[in-house]
């Protein structure tokens, strides 16, 4: 995608904020997001009006990713301790 000068200028000009959701949050996002995307706007016939919705999505289908990826390293973390495969200590000798 090509910026212009003007719209790298006003990116940077923009603030930004930390905003914190749980998952369920976010999935609710993305569906009011698609709803609003596939809705049919009489008179617009191209499609710009929906690129920074489809974006801002797309953004959230990432985080949503993010979210699943962290619950499964906790899940496969735990799994570990609870079988003591991650746990030296509990490790006894094999020789006896």
């Amino acid at each position: 995608m090509v910026h212009t000068k003007k719209e790298r200028e006003d990116r940077m000009m923009q603030s930004t904020a930390l905003i914190k959701f749980t998952r369920s949050e976010v999935q609710l996002l993305i569906n009011s997001l698609h709803m609003s995307i596939s809705t049919v706007v009489p008179c617009v016939e191209n499609g710009e009006w929906k690129k920074p919705y489809e974006k801002i999505q797309k953004d959230l289908i990432n985080i949503t990713e993010q979210f699943i990826e962290k619950e499964r390293e906790i899940n496969i973390n735990v799994k570990k301790e609870e079988s003591g495969t991650n746990n030296p200590a509990e490790c006894y000798d094999c020789s006896d």
